[in-house]
């Protein structure tokens, strides 16, 4: 009785969110892009892992290249729909009554360790990164776990920096909420950046030293910014699933309990018509 007991709260569970879990924001459309803005400029051999779309004007494609569409027609229909949701998104992301804070943060110039399911917020300040700290996002053995970062005014990632994602945690459920612009300035060497950036006003991808053929960075999500996105260098856009190619996560503790109850159900089923046959 016992176990049938733990298997209807698992049903339960696998259902209906967990009470105080952080719920991601809803991209709607916009999930099928890499790169979606107001307009859109890239200046080297970039690679989008999705669509791309700009309201008004897409220049630099080519030589940038898409695994999706490029949509460059002023206006497109798909654009217009999906750019709507991205700004229903960051903005129920942005307000504190959809999201509200559960950690503050006081700056990123140090090593920080962010745990999953958590809405993370800076002061009323730009918030800039110094180069080569670690950042360590643990989902503490769930990979459906959500991180929330937000910024109320500007985000500038100053030179590279380390990701760790740990217990499962996945880039595509990381999601930079910035208020203003977002800027990733590559320092000399290649970034790569985790996670989603919605930027309330603008995008910026700096180039590297040496030209529009080297590697500027790699972000391993999906890029959208109300106004401009600017890849002044060979930037990889992974979209917004791009984590969940890299290997599949173990399962958590309720997806095991699943499945036990799944396989003991069937070996229950299978005694029964057993002791019925004699």
């Amino acid at each position: 009785m016992r176990a049938y007991f733990l298997c209807a709260v698992s049903a339960v569970a696998m259902v209906f969110p967990v009470f105080g879990s952080t719920i991601a924001p809803n991209l709607g459309s916009a999930a099928s892009f890499s790169l979606l803005g107001d307009t859109i400029s890239n200046t080297g051999t970039s690679l989008a892992f999705g669509n791309v779309g700009a309201k008004t004007t897409i220049t630099g494609f080519p030589p940038g290249t898409s695994t999706g569409t490029v949509y460059t027609a002023p206006s497109d229909p798909t654009v217009v729909a999906a750019y709507n949701d991205f700004l229903l998104a960051f903005n129920n992301a942005a307000s504190d009554v959809s999201t509200p804070p559960t950690q503050s943060v006081t700056d990123l110039t140090t090593n920080r360790s962010f745990l999953g399911n958590n809405v993370f917020t800076f002061g009323l300040t730009d918030v800039v990164t110094t180069a080569n700290i670690t950042l360590t996002f643990d989902a503490q053995f769930d990979s459906s776990e959500v991180f929330i970062i937000k910024t109320t005014r500007d985000f500038v990632v100053n030179g590279p920096l380390s990701f760790n994602l740990t217990n499962g945690a996945l880039a595509s459920n990381i999601y930079w909420i910035v208020g203003r612009d977002a800027t990733i300035s590559s320092g000399g060497g290649a970034v790569t950046f985790d996670g989603n950036i919605l930027a309330g006003s603008s995008f910026t991808m700096s180039a590297n030293p040496g030209g529009s053929g080297v590697l500027a960075g790699t972000i391993n999500g999906c890029v959208f910014a109300e106004t401009a996105n600017t890849l002044a260098g060979q930037t990889v856009v992974g979209g917004c699933n791009a984590a969940n190619v890299a290997g599949v996560p173990e399962p958590a503790s309720a997806g095991l309990l699943a499945l036990g109850c799944l396989v003991g159900g069937i070996g229950l089923r299978k005694r029964r018509s057993v002791r019925q046959a004699r």
